[in-house]
């Protein structure tokens, strides 16, 4: 046990800093006070003044203040530093240490009277205001460079911890988002699924000669939510594909509805989230021309120019106070709102309108 607790402290980085720094305080203050003592020899009268004598004395002077300088300034250091500054606790913190710089100097004074001139010196010395603040001064100096070094530390593990922390939200959102990314997409095409067969099934109860030409374009349409939808982006022009193949089948079964697709621009080497677009068209036909039993019309436009996507649906709705049954409204609006937040947050711009006659629906889109 007590040689793991030494070989712990002797593998302490911070132990050999401290050991160096107060090595080089006392060298310091050493040669300082070795070329004060030998100015004042010159000054009294003494031609030759025997250096190593001078050299010792202020060596073992500064030695013997040594011990008292280290506690004072590890109090600062370790103990009040955490406890008041690094707490914010500024006002509590400035009294303390305050009150310790005033009071080191009579310290250093009883230290000197019992310590220094009876086993150091072997003589009186005098003590003046003079050497109350140059005590003071000289603790403040050997104080202040381990306090930035401390604060510098603190900073330095703060700034560490808060990016940690900050990575540790930032990674725990992107897997929230995923999830909730992957659970919106599966259920898109079930969905999709639903409402394609449900065509198809009224298509058969009619006896329609196109049903296994549709089952086909429904087999191509399964094959791009099966293969190509399962990754993050698709090419454009894949999409505006399916979105074309989707409306030349709701053609077959809404024969009356005046359906049409415009598209311009360059849609090529261009990603988009798949399913996104296609939900606002088939939000048409299940809202619009599903519930319109009069003349009902779709209008699908899509214009890509200056890497901006522009989507505009329109179509045509029953008048208010018409509706027989009220059904709640479906997932798919609400799922694209959702997967467009998460993907391309801040990105896009969606406008919604649903008047008496008529509900369109805008999107902006920056791939």
């Amino acid at each position: 046990m007590l040689k793991q607790e030494i070989k712990r402290i002797l593998s302490n980085r911070n132990l050999y800093f401290y050991i160096t720094y107060w090595i080089l305080y006392l060298l310091f203050f050493t040669t300082q006070r070795f070329f004060a003592l030998q100015t004042e020899a010159f000054r009294m009268g003494f031609s030759d003044p025997k250096k190593i004598d001078l050299l010792k004395e202020s060596f073992l002077t500064n030695l013997a203040f040594l011990p008292l300088v280290i506690i004072a300034t590890h109090f600062v250091v370790n103990i009040i530093l955490p406890k008041y500054f690094f707490r914010n606790k500024f006002y509590i913190f400035s009294i303390l240490l305050g009150v310790l710089v005033f009071v080191y100097p009579i310290l250093v004074y009883f230290l000197r009277k019992i310590v220094v001139e009876p086993i150091v010196l072997h003589r009186p010395m005098d003590y003046s205001w003079y050497n109350y603040f140059m005590a003071m001064l000289i603790f403040v100096f050997g104080m202040v460079p381990l306090a930035w070094y401390k604060i510098s530390s603190h900073l330095r593990e703060d700034a560490l911890l808060r990016q940690k922390i900050d990575n540790d939200r930032l990674n725990a959102l992107l897997k929230l988002k995923e999830t909730e990314l992957k659970l919106l997409k599966s259920q898109i095409h079930p969905h999709f699924l639903f409402n394609t067969l449900n065509n198809l099934y009224s298509l058969s109860l009619e006896k329609s000669d196109k049903t296994p030409d549709l089952i086909i374009k429904l087999a191509d349409m399964l094959s791009y939510i099966i293969y190509d939808c399962n990754s993050e982006k698709v090419p454009l022009a894949k999409e505006i594909d399916f979105i074309n193949s989707f409306m030349e089948l709701q053609r077959v079964r809404y024969d009356s509805c005046d359906i049409s697709l415009n598209i311009k621009g360059d849609i090529n080497n261009k990603q988009i989230a798949p399913m996104i677009l296609h939900t606002f068209v088939d939000n048409s036909f299940k809202h619009g021309a599903d519930k319109d039993s009069g003349n009902p019309w779709i209008k699908v436009s899509i214009t890509f120019k200056d890497g901006l996507l522009y989507l505009l649906v329109l179509n045509s709705t029953i008048k208010k106070g018409e509706e027989n049954d009220k059904k709640v409204p479906g997932i798919g609006i609400s799922n694209a709102k959702k997967r467009l937040e998460l993907i391309y947050k801040g990105r896009y711009e969606l406008i919604i309108n649903n008047s008496a006659n008529r509900y369109s629906a805008f999107l902006k889109l920056q791939l």
